[in-house]
């Protein structure tokens, strides 16, 4: 379950590219609204405090996320629908450092996975699957006023170190050029 977790949430963030590419502006009394298509690595490199909201439908399956980003930290929530599976929704923090992942609704064990500037630069695996900082995505943007707790992750939820278990099981199988 907490594999499929995984590929679901990673599957909604490269699938959510789908459609053309919209630039457009909507000024409101205070708030500038801009639907673009974009990377997460350039928004984090924006430095701008910003709400930004996606949605995707893709063969049926549904998913929408609302993310939050302050400097090189995002927090990212996304509801997800798939055929006949119950709906799923899933956290996402990075906070520079880290990226923590949790579902909000059972609390039960997250994963996380440090963060380094090489992950950024090419791909940073995540279980099975793979999130791309650079793939594009069409996101709703608009400024806003974010907290440093947004990117705090809670701590009623058990973070599992995937680098460390991956280290382990690296330990585990013995050599075969030996």
């Amino acid at each position: 379950m907490k594999k499929y977790i995984v590929i679901l949430i990673i599957s909604v963030l490269v699938l959510s590219a789908c459609g053309e590419k919209i630039t457009s502006k909507i000024d409101g009394a205070k708030n500038k609204v801009e639907n673009k298509k974009t990377s997460i690595k350039e928004l984090l490199g924006l430095g701008q405090e910003q709400k930004c909201e996606w949605s995707s439908e893709i063969e049926g399956d549904k998913s929408v996320g609302t993310m939050l980003i302050k400097g090189n930290k995002f927090r990212q929530t996304v509801i997800s629908k798939i055929a006949d599976q119950p709906e799923t929704s899933i956290e996402v923090i990075t906070d520079g450092e880290w990226t923590y992942l949790w579902n909000p609704k059972t609390k039960e064990q997250g994963m996380k996975l440090r963060v380094n500037n090489e992950q950024k630069d090419d791909t940073e695996k995540l279980a099975n699957g793979t999130l791309d900082w650079g793939k594009e995505y069409n996101y709703n943007c608009s400024p806003a006023s974010v907290s440093n707790v947004e990117f705090i992750p809670p701590t009623d939820v058990e973070f599992m170190d995937l680098e460390a278990l991956q280290n382990q099981f690296k330990n585990l199988i013995p050599s075969v050029t030996e």
